[in-house]
């Protein structure tokens, strides 16, 4: 008879004690499921959230640090030295990661507001359209009696924004964000020759009757600010930009109507109003106004303006921020990783995960409580089973003599144990998977529940995004709450849970019949058999 079916006959023999031990199981694997199902469920969730996010990385510089940093220099010289050098998103940074396999697409982008000159911008009709047009046409109106440098004076808000990226892609049409319905979007070319070429928003050329080929004008700063800059070289053609309509585009951005937002955007806010134009074209012709205007004021007030501060273009076209669109949102954390040490001093990568670890810290609770009740059951196991399997040795010490005496290896006599084990592992981990996976759902949202409400209690969590946003900068971070985060988590028992609870029982069973194979390797044979007569 060997060794595997002298096992089985033991376990139906001595089935007071082979219940026993399954129960043992039972209650051991239940504890196992219901901690690992929390745990995958918690870790599920985090990675489905991710998944839904924007896989962008932005490179940006760290200005609060920078200022901080200012704030502890007492000395003035020093410290005017300190802000000279301050930091600079340089080209080559930029360059450098994304030369990144893993990057899509990069956004350095520059926003203007500018004034439409050749055609009209789309109106709002909300308030604060309404509002500008009735105060101008009350201008309009008044007589002679008035000043009417007044009505001169009167501001004139922008009516269209400029999105220049220096780069020949731009997130939003690879994420959809954008569409191109007609014509093409610049490419290098256009970037390195500064072409004055345009895209236009679909409602914006539908308005205005534009077709590709077409050119706009458009005016970089208010026309009528020329008049206090009388004695300046400054002329309208150096604010006028004429542009080649070379492209024209759908914006699927979604803004409500009935918001307060909507109420007093302005026309320039508008994604029917926003101009995609290269960063180089429009950078140019802001550096050249910039160069007559500051030299005009050399000549009216030296005191303040030298020539040795007048900015080099590369320095005035500088930006503040990159963002890197990557193929794969799980890719963001470990692209950050790579990089974080080739950015230098106060430029960081942001990833927004300050606010998703915030929002997370629930669930990363839940895991860490949840691996600690694991091993704490796995550890338990061990020492239990070991010492039930060493005092079962003790009654069965006639059973291993008479089996010794007969030729029967210590090895087989092992081995018919750890089968005895493992059958009754087997049956009390079996048992445990059809009901632990009814109880591990409600077991994991009842920890979670309470979880969520100690975390309020103590505090409130912060699910506000804690990036620095300048105007007309967009948000490329997916805004989340913390209900959108929890509502992936969910505790399933999956063939791979199964799977580990029965590769676990087996390792218990084969840890807990270690020491008491050292004490069969002990047994004389007929030294037991003495003893027992």
């Amino acid at each position: 008879m060997n060794f595997f079916n002298r096992a089985m006959k033991n376990v139906t023999r001595r089935m007071s004690k082979s219940i026993l031990l399954a129960v043992t199981f039972f209650l051991i694997g239940n504890l196992v499921i219901i901690g690992l199902g929390i745990n995958n469920a918690a870790s599920n969730a985090k990675i489905l959230t991710r998944q839904k996010m924007r896989a962008v990385v932005a490179l940006e510089i760290d200005y609060n640090a920078f200022y901080n940093e200012a704030d502890k220099i007492t000395d003035d010289d020093e410290r005017e030295a300190f802000y000279k050098n301050s930091p600079r998103l340089t080209t080559e940074k930029v360059e450098n990661l994304k030369m990144d396999e893993r990057v899509k697409a990069v956004n350095n982008i520059s926003v203007y507001q500018v004034y439409a000159k050749s055609f009209e911008s789309v109106p709002l009709n909300n308030d604060f359209d309404k509002q500008y047009t009735d105060n101008q046409d009350s201008e309009a109106s008044v007589d002679g009696s008035v000043d009417s440098s007044m009505a001169m004076r009167s501001w004139r808000p922008a009516d269209l924004r400029v999105q220049a990226n220096r780069y020949p892609e731009m997130i939003e049409f690879e994420d959809g964000t954008y569409e191109m319905l007609e014509g093409r979007f610049y490419n290098q070319d256009d970037l390195n020759n500064s072409a004055a070429v345009v895209c236009v928003p679909q409602e914006l050329a539908e308005l205005n009757n534009i077709r590709v080929g077409d050119t706009i004008s458009v005016n970089t700063n208010n026309p009528d600010d020329l008049q206090y800059m009388e004695g300046s070289d400054l002329t309208e053609a150096d604010y006028e930009l004429s542009l080649e309509v070379i492209g024209i585009y759908k914006s699927n951005e979604q803004v409500d109507q009935n918001s307060d937002e909507y109420k007093w955007m302005a026309r320039y806010e508008a994604p029917q109003n926003t101009l995609l134009i290269p960063a180089t074209t429009i950078s140019d012709k802001y550096y050249e106004s910039y160069v007559k205007s500051y030299r005009y004021y050399m000549t009216t007030q030296p005191e303040y303006y030298k020539e040795e501060d007048l900015m080099a273009k590369e320095d005035y076209n500088s930006s503040s921020k990159a963002v890197y669109l990557l193929n794969d949102p799980l890719q963001v954390d470990q692209f950050v990783a790579d990089h974080e040490n080739e950015t230098g001093d106060y430029i960081v990568l942001n990833a927004n995960n300050d606010t998703f670890k915030k929002l997370a810290r629930p669930l990363d609770t839940l895991s860490l409580f949840s691996n600690i009740i694991v091993w704490i059951v796995v550890i338990n196991a061990v020492v239990i089973i070991t010492l039930v399997t060493a005092l079962t040795l003790k009654t069965r010490e006639y059973e291993i003599g008479v089996l010794l005496s007969i030729g029967v290896s210590k090895m087989k006599i092992v081995a018919q144990f750890f089968v005895e084990l493992i059958v009754v592992a087997l049956i009390g981990f079996t048992l445990s998977v059809l009901s632990g996976s009814l109880i591990a759902k409600q077991v994991g949202a009842a920890v979670l529940n309470y979880q969520v409400d100690t975390e309020n209690q103590y505090g409130e969590l912060d699910d506000q995004n804690n990036t620095n946003y300048y105007w007309g900068e967009s948000n490329y971070f997916t805004e989340i709450s913390q209900d959108d985060l929890l509502a992936e988590y969910e505790v399933q028992i999956n063939p791979m849970i199964i799977g580990e609870i029965y590769i676990l029982g087996i390792g218990v069973v084969f840890i807990s019949i270690l020491i008491p194979s050292f004490m069969i390797m002990r047994f004389n044979p007929k030294k037991i058999l003495m003893n027992q007569n």
